[in-house]
Order: structure tokens, then C-alpha cells, then sequence
């Protein structure tokens, strides 16, 4: 019976929407960032493992406040954009451990959401546009070139896997270097979803730039 439900969530409602399973988290995951997971619930591990087999995402949602309300009422807590996650590796440490890396490709609307009888959530959602290719305006060439030294110091430490992001580098693209900066941070899970949610690449860097100076974060995202 639980197979009909894994064919069900790639079924789509209307040509712009689509089903499938969410993966809700107290962290934001954005286009071409990356997530490490370790899945152990069984829910879970039965998601994994069909998107393993079907070659199919997932969808990594925010939740966006801790509340006392009924299953009913959980999915209000759910942030209403997201990112798709497509599996990249991972490690069957045991039979119910994985050790997975996943990274995002493109933004979601969360229309709705349900809960299956094991606990796993599926959502109803609508794609978003990828960010359009956009050159680094002159203003925001300071923020850019911050994103570069951190990039830097990542690869001299041979850090790239443990970093939240992978090659290419695309540090003269505004989506690129607003999604990079805006997951290193150290800013609110409101302020990254209200990052997430913007569709244009330039405000959304318009509003990294702000952040930086205005809470003089640039020194210490260097250290």
C-alpha cells in the first residue's frame, strides 16, 4: 500500500504544480547549496531510498516556529518557500543509518501539505523561476569580493566538503553570491526564508549588502 503513495507524490495536479515528499528542517537550503543529512526515522529512510531508486527530489521546507498545535494544524509552521533536493551521495552506514549529501536546484511555493500514515509529509507546490544570470552591479562588488576571500580561505583549509556550496563559483553572478552569503550568514531563520522568498537576485543582494554593513558582520564572517 505504501507504494502507491511513492507513485502518487510525482503525480502532477496541474502543469504547474507537483507533488512530492517534504523534508521540513530548522535551516534553509538554497538553489545549488548543500545539505548534509543523517537519516535514521523510517519515514525518512523510505524517502531516501525511493528518491534513490526513482532519481527524483525532495523538498527541504523551513519549519518556522515550534508549536503545541494538532498534526492537523502543524503544517502552518511550515516556511512557504522552499528548495528541491537531489541526492548527490551518500553512505549506508547501517541498514537504518544513512549518511547523505544533497544539494538544491530550484525554488518552490508550498501550496499545501498532508501527512501520511508513517509520519512523512507530503506538499503540493509550484516551481519557482531559477534565478536569471545577472552581473555583479559596481555597488555590490565589495560583498562579492568578500564571498571570493571566503571561498579562498574554505579551499586553503581544504574545507570544500564541509562548506555549503560546490563548484563552479559563480562569484560574478548576483543569484549565485546572494544564495552563497546568504546561507553563511549568521542571521535569523525568518531573515534567510525572507531571502529565499525574493525573486529577484539583485534585491535579494541589495538586502545581503544592507545586513553586512548595517550589523558589521563583514569582519566576522571572516573569522
Amino acid at each position: 500500500m505504501r507504494q502507491i503513495h511513492y507513485i502518487e507524490w510525482m503525480t502532477n495536479s496541474t502543469p504547474s504544480t507537483r507533488k512530492l515528499p517534504l523534508f521540513p528542517l530548522g535551516t534553509v537550503l538554497f538553489p545549488d547549496g548543500v545539505i548534509a543529512l543523517k537519516i535514521f526515522e523510517a519515514r525518512y529512510l523510505d524517502m531516501i531510498k525511493q528518491c534513490l531508486r526513482e532519481k527524483t527530489e525532495f523538498g527541504v521546507v523551513s519549519i518556522i516556529k515550534n508549536t503545541d498545535t494538532s498534526d492537523e494544524d502543524i503544517s502552518l509552521s511550515f516556511s512557504k518557500i522552499g528548495t528541491l533536493a537531489q541526492i548527490e551521495d551518500f553512505d549506508p552506514i547501517q541498514p537504518a543509518l544513512y549518511m547523505t549529501k544533497s544539494f538544491g536546484t530550484q525554488r518552490f511555493k508550498l501550496l499545501s501539505s498532508s501527512q501520511e500514515a508513517n509520519g512523512l509529509w507530503i506538499g503540493e507546490v509550484e516551481l519557482l523561476e531559477n534565478d536569471p544570470l545577472m552581473p555583479i552591479p559596481q555597488e555590490h562588488q565589495g560583498v562579492a569580493k568578500l564571498l571570493d576571500e571566503i571561498i579562498s580561505v574554505i579551499q586553503s583549509e581544504d574545507l570544500m566538503g564541509e562548506a555549503p556550496f560546490k563548484k563552479p563559483f559563480k562569484v560574478d553572478d548576483c543569484g549565485w553570491v546572494s544564495n552563497r552569503l546568504a546561507e553563511l550568514l549568521p542571521i535569523s531563520l525568518a531573515q534567510k526564508n525572507h531571502l529565499l522568498a525574493q525573486t529577484n537576485p539583485r534585491i535579494r543582494l541589495d538586502l545581503i549588502t544592507e545586513i553586512i554593513e548595517d550589523d558589521d558582520l563583514r569582519n566576522l564572517m571572516m573569522h
